[in-house]
């Protein structure tokens, strides 16, 4: 498969700023305050991302999402600890310490192995170069039109399975309803404005849409669009998302869910891209 990239490079540090956004905030607090309060400040901010992680996976099924949330409660407990202590240090008693240190063991490899097999990444890039590989025409430009691509044949039950599976995989998020089942690609950095829906209606991203009839539909963001580093054709790459979409609904309704994971994983796009 081509490892010739259409996307431009990603600069979205989205991810890396609500991370080290905790660091001023522990820090400012713990000056003002002192360095206790700071730090149940700090216990305050990780639990906020233990609830965001829970949700996540509430709205997902995606284990890896579960994980993370355990972890921040772990260490959210770790803090909590230490805090309230006083003078005498939680870390000198070996039962503690010993706690501590296992844990810190065994959360660090299961979340180095979440990362190295992207069961967390959102898989947003990898469809938009899917999508665009085969697309060497270029074009007028955007138009904000959904365009459809064309109808496959399913049931009720087996699209909404199949918009699990891409849940759960982070592929895309699915909004279900009563005669459409919608899924929108996420790339990373950008799942923290749609998960906690601060992006917008969906139906202003992109997306594609399975209807209760068979009819498969494509609508592309000019964001998204935009991010190509050519203009690329844009019938031909509506055209293109959308298969992109049925070829995985085909693969999952043959048991072969696997394959379209392989097929991402193939793109060899950066763990945190």
């Amino acid at each position: 498969m081509s490892l010739v990239r259409k996307l431009k490079p990603d600069r979205n540090i989205t991810g890396v700023l609500v991370s080290l956004s905790i660091l001023p905030i522990f820090g400012l607090t713990s000056l003002i305050f002192g360095i206790s309060t700071g730090m149940y400040t700090l216990v305050g901010m990780v639990g906020l991302f233990g609830i965001y992680y829970l949700y996540g996976f509430i709205r997902t099924g995606n284990i890896a999402q579960l994980v993370i949330c355990l972890y921040t409660v772990f260490f959210g407990y770790i803090l909590f600890v230490a805090a309230g202590t006083g003078k005498e240090s939680p870390f000198e008693r070996i039962e503690f310490g010993l706690a501590y240190f296992l844990g810190l063991i065994f959360f660090g490899v299961v979340i180095i192995s979440i990362a190295l097999t992207r069961k967390a990444k959102w898989r947003g890039r990898e469809i938009f170069e899917l999508a665009a590989e085969p697309i060497e025409d270029i074009g007028n430009g955007y138009t904000s039109r959904p365009r459809p691509v064309g109808k496959v044949d399913y049931s009720p039950q087996q699209v909404h399975g199949f918009a699990r599976f891409c849940a759960r995989n982070l592929i895309a998020l699915p909004y279900i309803t009563s005669k459409n089942v919608t899924l929108v690609p996420i790339k990373m950095g950008d799942e923290f404005g749609r998960l906690l829906g601060l992006s917008g209606d969906y139906r202003d991203a992109t997306w594609v849409n399975f209807d209760a009839d068979g009819e498969v539909s494509v609508h592309i963001a000019q964001k998204d669009y935009l991010d190509y580093r050519e203009m690329l054709a844009f019938d031909q790459l509506c055209t293109s998302l959308g298969q992109v979409f049925i070829d995985f609904f085909s693969h999952y309704n043959q048991g072969e869910g696997v394959r379209v994971i392989d097929r991402l994983d193939e793109l060899k796009i950066a763990i945190f891209s």
